[in-house]
């Protein structure tokens, strides 16, 4: 996408239409809508077109012996900075304006990683549970150019210096890079893993393809006019492959493995066999496609921040005709910005090399700057008059870090932890396991545990629920630690005797998702004899996993107890009260309309619940479990509260310290019990 052609290969429009193939899905993913669920792949086209176009520069100079370094990397300069620093800047005062501290925050490590060309490694490691929910970060898309830069940070060199090598021995050797990158792509997609999404290492070889192309067309020139059949059905079949990717792929697709080979090899038949005598290049090269294509770089950088910004700005996602607009917006935006930033720019007598480095080495240290300093400074959670909000209300609980402080953070070394009583000579007398809602519960826990005198012991980790014999699909977590962690929950129960337990999880998580969204393939349950992803068979693992561990315990004579799930709210808390924080011209009646017209209405909550609660209601029925619903502290007549004049919630699910200390007295109940 950030790859212009060069007039020494001698243009083809239906490149720029390939383009096109690739950025609109991208955009119409982004923008949410289901029937481009495999949108995403437009990326995986823009890695191909890149590799073909910068590689063919590069043999050409390679080959006239005129190759530079300084040349390349200032057509890199030229082409990459000025329309991302320009997004980027605007990005700025919106980011001032509606993002909460933590997000700010999230930000402003941004502005550093991006013109460091790193930002695929921040994002990478911003992919957790807890992290910045990724269709609000501004910047999130540029991991893409961290990737094409890191390649071609070091492709160049590489072939400087293994050129006289010869093209057998060189090809050999870019041969086995891209085997080994497709390999560990493909070993990472299966294990569900967030690096090879993200990083050079499992994209390599997607760039390398269209390396390939540029050597062949450099030692067997390309058919210009070629109309047989088989430029013909090799362009179909691209078009085919390309079609559908976008169209049949999902989050559910294991990727970028085996499986980006479908829209890689469809960029790259067409890239190979496409002219302006087949039907495929004749249609990529009308009007609207090149045109699209032209400005398909500037779409691609501003489609994210508007999309972000608007989710972030109304606090709940956007009806399909306004993403539809804000499409077409980013389109807009993308055309000013190619012809009145990208055009500028390219011309050498108008801009000299050393302006562009000038340029683009100030406005590096200039984001950088502003990105450390707001991340020194917490997100900047002065610009809002918080009173009594303040950022602990959003914090995430710290009550287990005594416990923790030998956790290497691979869910394998998480312990037991004693609160209450916590007299470490007696035997607990309540083990509450479960995943993070269970943990922002332990301040609640504790408070009772303490005033009634009882011991309670905890163990759990975030995305995994307290079921025997169920693995998360992708999570947080390596696979086989939620598996391996019920089990650890149930040996202590059997090993020490203890006759309650107390289960509490996210449990619409694993078996709906979140409200009028698909459900993440995260976070689908998988079992030894159930490995399909999709919610019809992830609810059938969590109905297995849920009767089985009714069993087990009910075989050790445990008394078991089940939390059903606070109401999981459409908006997040942060958001809410800091924009309500920033909204003088609100008094506090109308602040509290507010709050009240975003909390979530009750049926909504009961019909996400609905699948997860008849299962438990049924077992209740049978006397297997003692069902615990916290409904009643935050739901009045048709809507469960996000909070009153201060918040009850961390985000949209998870209770902060002042929601969960509603709960004391029901808790009190259950310890006496």
């Amino acid at each position: 996408m950030s790859t212009h052609h060069n007039p020494a290969l001698g243009y083809r429009p239906e490149i720029d239409g390939l383009r096109t193939l690739a950025v609109l899905p991208v955009i119409l993913f982004h923008a949410g809508f289901s029937a481009f669920s495999g949108g995403f792949v437009g990326v995986d086209v823009f890695f191909v077109i890149s590799g073909y176009l910068i590689t063919s520069i590069i043999i050409a100079e390679l080959q006239a012996g005129k190759f530079s370094v300084i040349t390349f990397y200032e057509r890199r300069a030229r082409r990459i900075m000025p329309s991302l620093f320009v997004v980027m800047f605007t990005c700025l005062p919106l980011a001032w304006l509606w993002l909460n501290p933590l997000e700010f925050k999230f930000f402003a490590k941004s502005l550093v990683a991006v013109p460091t060309f790193s930002s695929n490694i921040l994002f990478w490691r911003e992919s957790g549970y807890f992290d910045v929910t990724s269709e609000l970060k501004p910047l999130l898309h540029t991991w893409t150019l961290a990737v094409e830069e890191q390649y071609y940070l070091l492709f160049p060199l590489l072939l400087m210096a293994c050129w006289r090598l010869g093209r057998a021995r060189l090809l050999g050797l870019l041969a086995v890079l891209a085997i080994a990158s497709l390999t560990l792509a493909e070993h990472g997609a299966t294990r569900q893993s967030s690096a090879v999404f993200y990083l050079l290492s499992g994209r390599a070889w997607e760039l390398l393809t269209g390396s390939f192309i540029a050597f062949y067309f450099a030692w067997r020139p390309r058919a210009h006019h070629g109309t047989g059949p088989l430029h013909q059905i090799a362009t179909l079949m691209g078009l085919a492959l390309i079609a559908y990717a976008v169209f049949a792929f999902d989050s559910i697709t294991p990727f970028p493995g085996l499986h980006a080979l479908v829209p890689t090899l469809g960029a790259a038949l067409i890239i190979l066999f496409a002219n302006d005598r087949t039907w495929v290049g004749r249609l990529l090269s009308t009007r609207p496609f090149v045109i699209i294509g032209l400005i398909s770089y500037s779409a691609y950088l501003w489609h994210q921040p508007i999309f972000a910004f608007a989710r972030d700005g109304i606090l709940m996602e956007p009806s399909p005709s306004a993403m539809l607009g804000l499409s077409a917006l980013s389109l807009v935006l993308a055309w000013l910005s190619w012809r009145f930033v990208e055009q500028f720019f390219r011309r050498k007598n108008t801009v000299s090399r050393k302006q562009v480095f000038t340029a683009g080495a100030f406005g590096s240290l200039l984001f950088m700057a502003l990105g450390l300093t707001g991340y020194a400074n917490n997100g900047f959670a002065n610009r809002f008059d918080v009173g009594p909000t303040a950022l602990e209300d959003f914090a995430y609980t710290q009550i287990r870090v005594p416990c923790d402080k030998n956790y290497k953070g691979d869910g394998w070394s998480i312990d037991f932890c004693r609160f209450g009583a916590a007299r470490a000579d007696v035997t607990p007398d309540v083990a509450v396991f479960g995943d993070s809602h269970a943990e922002v519960l332990l301040p609640a826990f504790d408070a009772s545990a303490k005033a009634v005198g009882k011991t309670v012991v905890h163990i759990g980790l975030a995305g995994c629920p307290p079921l025997l014999g169920v693995d998360v699909a992708r999570g947080n977590h390596e696979p086989g630690v939620c598996p391996a962690l019920a089990q650890r929950e149930y040996d202590y129960v059997k090993a020490n005797g203890i006759r309650k337990v107390i289960l509490v999880s996210r449990w619409t998580l694993y078996t709906d998702g979140e409200y009028d969204k698909a459900q993440k393939a995260d976070y689908f349950l998988v079992s030894d004899s159930q490995r399909q992803l999709g919610k019809a068979a992830s609810r059938q693992v969590f109905e297995q996993g849920l009767a089985r561990t009714l069993q087990a315990y009910a075989a050790l004579g445990t008394q078991l107890i089940i939390v059903e799930q606070v109401p999981q709210q459409q908006v997040d808390a942060k958001n809410l009260y800091y924009r309500l924080a920033r909204g003088t011209h609100l008094d506090h009646a109308q602040s509290l309309a507010r709050i009240d017209e975003l909390s979530v209405p009750l049926d909504k909550h009961e019909q996400l619940q609905r699948f997860s609660r008849h299962l438990m209601e049924a077992d209740s029925g049978q006397s297997k479990a003692t069902l615990l619903s916290l409904d009643s502290l935050f739901c009045r007549q048709t809507t469960c509260l996000i909070g009153d004049d201060q918040p009850w919630y961390m985000d949209n699910n998870h209770l902060n310290a002042r929601g969960a200390a509603l709960a004391v007295n029901v808790i009190d109940e259950v310890l006496q019990r």
